[in-house]
């Protein structure tokens, strides 16, 4: 009997949508990119476009270099935001155990569900029935026992389709994947993992301890996954209603604005690495002061998009800060929240590329601090701060 997690993929939503506006793009290649952008990307393509070799991610020059006649279509956010939301609606039909994990990506907890809409197995295939016909659009789903499982499944039998798997069989089909198909490996660690004669999850999966932490500090998390085992709940809160918060005691009270610069730019840099570690960017910064005799400043700024690096979220919560930074009174506390959570990556931010080399030092050193620490690698202006805060005090 297959599980009762569910994983709705909805491929290539950008696409989708774009085929829908306009049906003349069906059966011919074009990608979806913001053309006014003097490094744009693709952020999304058609399956024709796929077979002729062209990849999100890649430059928009050099695919229409690679396929001369290249149609380009800007992309729609409202139309995404709009499908996304209907198909979240469509799936709590079924249970209010529904998780949001990106852009066109869902998961569904069906356990308990069988005296309302029958077997899981039927359930499942009368959503993706009910996409089809509301929205046309023509999304993969998958049913299994865990998320991990769930999730390499619609990878393997995308564009669109369904299969519902049995426990003997997830483990099966999970080991005889490319290791790419398993979340958490990217283009980074699967040419480390290539260097490891590692290319199928099965080999992944039959590492040892002492093996799995050579891969680097994620290793034995990998490894786990890679055998099935993933205990992970269905989490229906939505992503834009969590929130991170950190805050720092000054030792002694003080005013000085520089000071309370360095401390707001250090918790920004604490909370934006846990943000990123959930691929996860904040479209909300908040900052409280705590005076010292008792009362409070607070401001908060809405962004423009989810941001996830270092040097963007220090910005707006410097500005916050000032804002908050409303009398001549020492603080006791500084505290910082992230709120309004989106997935971090392309199809959301649509950002210019231009910063490509801040993106790679960005990652640079979240791979330094997640196999060392974040104390192990800090800007110099930060070493001012040891004897004047206690973070998360």
């Amino acid at each position: 009997m297959a599980g009762t997690i569910l994983h709705i993929n909805a491929v290539g939503l950008m696409a989708a949508i774009a085929e829908l506006k306009d049906t003349s793009l069906r059966r011919r290649p074009f990608v979806v990119a913001n053309q006014g952008l003097s490094r744009a990307v693709v952020l999304d393509l058609s399956s024709s476009a796929h077979r002729e070799g062209i990849r999100r991610g890649m430059l928009l020059s050099l695919a229409q270099r690679s396929l001369p006649g290249l149609r380009v279509v800007e992309p729609d956010p409202r139309r995404c935001a709009e499908a996304d939301e209907l198909m979240w609606k469509m799936a709590l039909g079924l249970t209010p155990l529904v998780e949001k994990c990106g852009r066109g990506h869902l998961f569904l907890d069906l356990a308990g569900t069988g005296r309302m809409s029958g077997p899981p197995q039927d359930a499942s295939m009368r959503l993706r029935r009910e996409i089809i016909a509301r929205q046309g659009i023509s999304p993969t789903i998958a049913l299994a026992s865990t998320k991990t499982s769930t999730k390499v499944a619609t990878r393997v039998f995308r564009p669109g389709g369904f299969v519902a798997l049995d426990p003997h069989e997830e483990s099966q089909l999970v080991r005889l994947q490319p290791v790419e198909l398993l979340p958490g490996v990217g283009p980074v660690l699967k040419d480390r993992l290539s260097l490891l004669d590692i290319e199928m999850i099965g080999a992944l999966a039959d590492l040892r301890p002492f093996e799995a932490r050579a891969i680097g500090p994620r290793g034995p998390d990998l490894v786990v996954r890679a055998r099935g085992v993933d205990d992970s709940p269905v989490n229906p809160q939505a992503p834009e209603r969590r929130f991170l918060e950190e805050s720092a005691v000054l030792e002694p009270d003080s005013a000085e604005p520089e000071l309370l610069r360095l401390i707001v730019v250090r918790l920004s840099a604490t909370l934006g690495f846990a943000a990123r570690k959930q691929g996860m960017g904040a479209r909300r910064v908040g900052v409280r002061l705590d005076f010292t005799d008792g009362k409070e400043g607070f401001a908060a700024l809405r962004l423009p998009r989810a941001m996830y690096r270092d040097d963007e979220l220090a910005l707006a919560a410097e500005d916050a800060a000032r804002r908050a930074f409303i009398r001549r009174v020492r603080v006791r506390r500084v505290t910082l929240r992230l709120s309004e959570f989106g997935a971090a990556g392309p199809e959301l931010d649509l950002f210019d590329p231009r910063d490509a080399k801040v993106e790679q030092l960005q990652g640079a050193l979240d791979r330094v601090h997640a196999r060392h620490g974040y104390s192990a690698l800090v800007p110099c202006a930060f070493l001012s701060l040891g004897q004047s805060m206690r973070v998360g005090a």
